[in-house]
Parts: C-alpha cells; structure tokens; sequence
C-alpha cells in the first residue's frame, strides 16, 4: 500500500521477505552497535544541556526523548527513511540565558549563566521547523549549492565546539 503526502513523495513499506538469512543476521549486528550510538550520543547531549552550569531548574527527559526517537527510528526503518537522532543545535538556548562576562587578566572572556528562562517550546518549534522544511524539498532546496549547506555545516559545527568542556581541554594541550 502506498502512502503519498505529496504528489512526488510515494512511501512504500520496506519488503524484508527476499532477504537472505544472513543479511538479515548481518543487520542485527549492525543494530546493536548503532542503537548503542544512540544511547550514548543521547546521554551526552543531554548530559551537556543539563549541567550545572546552565542552571536549569525544570528536569530532564532522558528517558522521554530516546523513548521518542526510538518511535520514530522504528517509524522510518519500516518505510527505508534515514534515522534521526535527538540532538539539536544548543544556538537557539543563548538568547534564553542571561549571561555575565568576566574579563580575567585582561586577556579572555569568560560567560557566565545567571539566570535561564526554561521553556519547552523552542524544542518543539525547532522540530516543527525541520519537519516544514521538507516542503522545500524539490524546489527550493535544488537552488542551493551543495557546498553552501556543507559550509553552513561546517560553521556550525565549529562554533558549537568552544562551548564544549572536551574540546576546550584538547585545545589546553595545544596552547598552552
């Protein structure tokens, strides 16, 4: 039975029958290391949204959120889609942080969190605006250069590390 939402997306569920034993046995040793991936990627992010740093007050939802991705990893496995996995961009959580620079001996700058507005809903809005962008799919998105996204990529991904411990002490073992 097919599913179509858009004309030019038709879903079909993935026939696992032709398969032979063994690619079948091959995949349940591929599925283990991966989930335990996931388990560990969705701790860590976690781990690294809820320090004691960022002072947060409401509690976590650990169980909630790999509970959420292994519904829907389950979800897209049956149609062939590729996985998700639950970490975000922590660029949207800054405004939502008041924060206080210190200068120390006049040569770096460090921010502090004095206070933190917790909502839920910008983990919701950021996840509705991914699932709309799929709407620009065929169009929009092919007027886009390929090594536009992968800078974009790349530019977020650099300045999401010097908020992170581990790469601030890798980087001590090269400066100082």
């Amino acid at each position: 039975e097919k599913f179509s939402c858009l004309p030019y997306i038709q879903l079909e569920f993935v026939i696992a029958r032709p398969l032979p034993g063994l690619a079948i046995l091959g995949a349940f040793g591929l599925a283990i290391p991966l989930s335990m991936l996931f388990f560990m990627e969705q701790n860590i992010s976690s781990a690294m949204v809820n320090c004691p740093a960022n002072k947060l007050r409401k509690g976590s939802a650990y169980h909630l959120d790999l509970l959420t991705v292994a519904l829907m990893n389950g979800v897209m496995s049956c149609f062939g889609l590729p996985w998700v996995h639950g970490a975000l961009p922590a660029l949207a959580a800054a405004p939502l942080a008041d924060l206080e620079e210190r200068i120390d001996l006049g040569q770096h700058v460090h921010q502090s969190v004095v206070r933190v507005r917790e909502t839920r809903i910008t983990g919701v809005v950021s996840n509705v605006l991914i699932g709309l962008s799929l709407l620009m799919c065929p169009v929009p998105l092919s007027f886009i250069p390929v090594p536009v996204l992968d800078g974009l990529f790349v530019c977020m991904a650099i300045t999401a590390l010097f908020d992170n411990q581990l790469f601030e002490r890798i980087l001590l073992l090269f400066t100082e």
